[in-house]
Formats: C-alpha cells, sequence, structure tokens
C-alpha cells in the first residue's frame, strides 16, 4: 500500500511527524547510511545459520529498500523477555521517521513491563513473496509520549507511549522473484 493509499485517519506512531518524515522517499541519501552500514555489519557478525538464510546476494536489500519494506508492511511482531526469562511476543506497530525506528506500547502490555526491566526487543515483518526483515534492538520509553489511542474491545479508553528502539542488528531479504 503506498502512502496516498493508506488511510487519512490512520494515527502516526510519531505524534507530529510530518509526511516527508514518515516517507523514506524523501529522505536524503545520507539519511540511509548508518542503516547501510548496519545492514552490512550485521551480516557480517552474523552466524552461519542467518549468513547462509539472508547472505543470497541476489536478495540483498538495500537500507533503503529496507526502510520502505518495512515501513509498508502494517504489523511488526515486537518479542520482549519477562522476569522468569519467558518470551512474550505480541503484533505491534512499527515504522521508521527521519531515520530512526519508532513503536507504540499500550500503557498496561506485559511487553511495556519487561521492556523497563530489560529493554532488549526483537520485531519482525514479512510478505507472502519471502521478503523478510529482523530488527534486534534496546527499546527506551520516550519521555512525555503517553496518548490517548482507539477504544479496546471492551470500549474503555486505552493508552500509549512511543518507543525509541536503538538497532543493535538488522537481517532484511528481498523476496523471491518467480518467472
Amino acid at each position: 500500500m503506498s502512502r496516498e493509499e493508506q488511510p487519512k485517519d490512520k494515527q502516526p506512531i510519531l505524534a507530529g511527524a510530518t509526511p516527508e518524515e514518515r516517507n523514506p522517499d524523501l529522505w536524503p541519501t545520507e539519511a540511509f547510511v548508518p542503516l547501510e552500514r548496519l545492514l552490512a555489519s550485521s551480516l557480517q557478525r552474523a552466524g552461519q545459520a542467518v549468513r547462509d538464510t539472508f547472505g543470497h546476494e541476489d536478495r540483498q536489500m538495500t537500507a533503503r529498500e529496507f526502510v520502505n519494506f518495512w515501513n509498508q508492511c502494517r504489523l511488526k511482531a515486537m518479542a520482549t523477555v519477562g522476569a522468569n526469562g519467558r518470551p512474550h511476543i505480541a503484533p505491534v506497530h512499527a515504522e521508521f521517521v527521519r531515520g530512526e525506528l519508532f513503536s507504540t506500547i499500550y500503557t498496561d502490555a506485559q511487553r511495556l513491563r519487561d521492556i523497563r526491566r530489560n529493554p532488549h526487543v526483537a520485531l519482525t515483518t514479512w510478505a507472502p513473496d519471502g521478503a523478510v526483515a529482523i530488527v534486534h534492538g534496546r527499546a527506551h520509553v520516550v519521555p512525555n509520549s503517553e496518548r490517548t489511542s482507539r477504544p479496546g474491545a471492551t470500549g474503555r479508553e486505552r493508552r500509549t507511549v512511543l518507543l525509541r528502539i536503538e538497532i543493535d542488528r538488522i537481517y532484511a531479504m528481498k523476496g523471491r522473484t518467480r518467472p
């Protein structure tokens, strides 16, 4: 779905972000340099299984392709680690704005309690053609970012906070092209 096709009433993840800040096609080339380096260094430092999966030269994504793919996928899965060491995973909205990754999370979510104890998170998204991206990093609550969100199934008001994800690793690959 292109930016023009997205619903106009969709609440942006980063309140106040302009369409230009949210649309990677309008970012200057230098905004992608840190992500380009991170894509390359992540693959170089990866174990053999990850390199075998994400190392296909014909399926490598540039940083611009990665951000466009990531932002066009509506939902991502975010994993956190609970106090007992067990994983928690749930769908989230997350997007790159001005070259940084942001997400929102409900203030009463288990994952927010997990992040406050241990900020390490992993996020992933994928497409039916086999395109996939995985991001590892540390989530930080943005101060003074709490806001009202749409009501839940019970009809009660919900609150969210903004997370800024400091990225450690990125693995991404394009989908397969079929003849």
